[in-house]
């Protein structure tokens, strides 16, 4: 990783980019995330020991990530899993060393994952709606706490003040007018999502029935209170179940007479 940080930038219009550069990348990526999502090792006596190799890891594999171009990333398959993978297992298993990132490059890994939530490819749109369920859960299990990782989180959204009102907006676009390959990755982190930041459910909410007719704000605040009815303030297993299960059928309710 580091002998690929140290070559020269390349451009992204070489012809041999990907050889030269991205393949090595991806291929390093992808070893990292089996070692790091396999449940091989308990990372905790990394710390307990002060051995600093996890630590070295994850911050030689965020500088190869953050130093690919996000359109190079979209334009090469094998790359972009990688990549999307990485970014899902450090908001899953990591978020302490996520949370310690200055605030904008933190927010330029959630462009990459707001981008990635808008792809045509399944396995990259569910990577990063699980990347964003990890970061709502978190929120949404610690509010109060005075864990460092809390602590720094809130200062990143003091920072970026609207970060869960767009990826809740982009969510709820995706499942009224997006493409179906991508209903149930999108699905999984709304509840989650909801529960961290109701104020952008409600600002979503608001906006599109200022969108629609009179008589359709009507049956989309019928829609919304369906959804939102029996619905608990937890996110166990059972809860998050009934919600999908809703989440489809209002759906279906919806884009019966919805208008763009």
């Amino acid at each position: 990783g580091r002998r690929l940080l140290s070559m020269p930038t390349l451009s992204s219009d070489e012809a041999d980019i990907y050889k030269r550069r991205y393949k090595g990348m991806a291929l390093a990526l992808h070893v990292l995330n089996s070692a790091l999502g396999g449940n091989y090792v308990c990372f905790g006596v990394f710390a307990l020991y002060h051995d600093p190799a996890l630590d070295n890891s994850l911050d030689v594999a965020l500088q190869m990530a953050l130093s690919v171009p996000l359109d190079d990333v979209v334009a090469y398959p094998k790359l972009s899993k990688a990549f999307y993978g990485f970014i899902e297992i450090l908001f899953r298993n990591h978020k302490r060393t996520v949370m310690a990132l200055e605030t904008s490059v933190l927010m330029q890994l959630m462009n990459a994952v707001h981008e990635g939530l808008q792809s045509s490819d399944a396995t990259l749109s569910s990577l990063c709606a699980n990347t964003i369920d990890h970061l709502a859960t978190f929120y949404f299990n610690n509010i109060g706490k005075d864990k460092p990782e809390v602590i720094n989180l809130n200062k990143h959204l003091a920072a970026q003040p609207n970060l869960f009102c767009s990826l809740t907006a982009t969510l709820f676009n995706l499942l009224l007018f997006g493409a179906p390959q991508n209903h149930w990755a999108v699905m999984r982190p709304m509840l989650s999502l909801m529960l961290a930041s109701e104020s952008s459910f409600t600002t979503y909410k608001d906006h599109l029935l200022s969108t629609q007719t009179q008589e359709n704000q009507s049956l989309l605040n019928d829609a919304f209170n369906k959804l939102l009815h029996d619905v608990n303030r937890s996110l166990d297993s059972a809860n998050r179940d009934r919600f999908t299960q809703k989440l489809t059928s209002f759906r279906v309710a919806a884009r019966s007479f919805l208008t763009l």
